[in-house]
């Protein structure tokens, strides 16, 4: 895999694949590296979303600020 920063979806899209090559009862030993990806993808895919959610909970919070300062200069 590229040393590239890969998006969310790549990420995802390539710990997919990762579950499905693990779910092969017949994986073969030198193929073990994948729970190690897997669990590196999972990890950076968790950390993105959390990222994500407290970008939307700061707008959110302005936004009700905003709002709230709105409604008190029209009072």
């Amino acid at each position: 895999m590229s040393k590239e920063k890969q998006s969310f979806e790549e990420m995802m899209q390539e710990l997919e694949n990762i579950v499905q090559k693990l779910d092969n009862e017949t994986i073969s030993l030198e193929e073990s590296h994948l729970y190690q990806r897997g669990m590196k993808l999972s990890t950076a895919c968790d950390t993105t979303l959390k990222d994500a959610e407290k970008k939307v909970n700061k707008l959110m919070q302005e936004e009700a600020e905003e709002q709230e300062n709105e409604e008190a200069n029209n009072e």
